[in-house]
């Protein structure tokens, strides 16, 4: 025999000697004699959560938070307190719902922002897809990245195309950026499991039949191709199949094995060296032309004026001469006009 109290916000079973049990609610002080009491657990869901509740007749029932409820052994299996999809604007869940008396179910796309809980008859679908290998965004694995809530906005992956080989037997790795984005998720759902297994094995098959008909110095001269659309065409096609669309791709560079980018290397760096020999030649030829054009002029200019000074000098001599016959020919008229007058003038005497 002793006291026992139930506090406010609190609820037991009173187990009586007879076998009887009934429920008390706090606050209350009991007198115990030959009973005995349990308190039940206080289960709570915040704003963001919901209670499952599944009864011992079968029967389960979802309770949206803010809520509590009191696990009863006398009629509640288990209640749990679960998450509700927190939803953000570019997110989605895939929801299927099992139709009243049949065995059919319907699907939904529930898309945010929202907070989203599901009913007794719903759940929720998952989706295996290729995921990152741990430590490289370059390699993939199978059934890596395991979810429930789609990301619906625009993304990309990385992805490094290996042992791909060019016409003349070389070997290189092509690395690549696909940009994509999710147009329709009831086509995906139905058309495919895997969208970034299709990306990377349709991605994989238009680079080699791109690099396959080239030989290794055409592929270095064409690689920048690989960022035009035009040349994923299967990329694009499955993508639109299974309601993706492939906004871009960008060729991130290429590696090839250390002997032939050594013998590449070699060969660039002959092929530079020649380049710039030959580009020294043409500018010492223009150079030279460009001297000797000057000096050709700078006679050019020395001759005539050598042949204008010898001009300027028989000008110069013939006004001479011309001005010494002019003065000649004064003083002999004069002279001859004056032997004239005095002969006039010995006439007259």
């Amino acid at each position: 025999m002793a006291w026992e109290v139930i506090e406010e916000g609190e609820q037991a079973l009173l187990y009586r000697f007879n076998g009887k049990i009934s429920l008390k609610k706090g606050p209350k002080r009991l007198w115990l004699v030959a009973s005995r009491i349990k308190k039940l657990e206080k289960i709570t869901a915040h704003h963001n959560e919901y209670l499952a509740i599944e009864y011992l007749d079968g029967h389960t029932e979802h309770k949206q938070g803010p809520c509590t409820e009191y696990m009863n052994p006398l009629i509640h299996l288990s209640i749990k307190s679960k998450n509700c999809y927190c939803l953000d604007t570019n997110q989605a869940i895939v929801v299927y719902s099992k139709k009243e008396k049949s065995d059919l179910s319907e699907i939904r796309i529930v898309k945010g922002p929202g907070i989203f809980m599901l009913q007794p008859n719903e759940w929720v679908h998952k989706f295996c897809w290729h995921g990152e290998e741990e430590n490289s965004k370059v390699k993939y694995v199978a059934g890596k990245s395991s979810f429930e809530v789609l990301n619906c906005a625009p993304d990309q992956l990385y992805y490094n195309v290996d042992e791909v080989r060019t016409a003349d037997d070389a070997l290189l790795r092509i690395k690549v950026m696909i940009f994509y984005e999710i147009k329709d998720i009831r086509k995906m759902l139905s058309e495919t499991k895997d969208p970034i297994a299709d990306f990377l094995n349709w991605c994989k098959s238009d680079v080699i039949a791109f690099t396959a008909a080239k030989t290794y110095l055409n592929f270095i001269e064409t690689c920048h191709m690989l960022n035009d659309l035009k040349n994923y065409s299967k990329l694009v096609d499955r993508s639109n199949k299974i309601g993706y669309e492939i906004t871009k791709v960008v060729f991130r560079g290429y590696f090839a094995s250390p002997k032939l980018q050594t013998l590449h290397d070699t060969s660039v760096k002959t092929r530079t060296d020649l380049r710039l020999n030959y580009e020294a030649e043409i500018q010492n030829q223009k150079q030279l032309d460009f001297n000797l054009k000057n000096e050709i002029n700078r006679l050019q200019m020395e001759q005539d004026l050598e042949y204008q000074k010898v001009i300027n000098q028989l000008e110069l001599n013939k006004a001479r001469m011309m001005e010494s016959n002019r003065i000649l020919y004064e003083e002999e008229k004069a002279k001859i006009e004056t032997d004239t007058k005095n002969k006039l003038k010995k006439l007259e005497v």
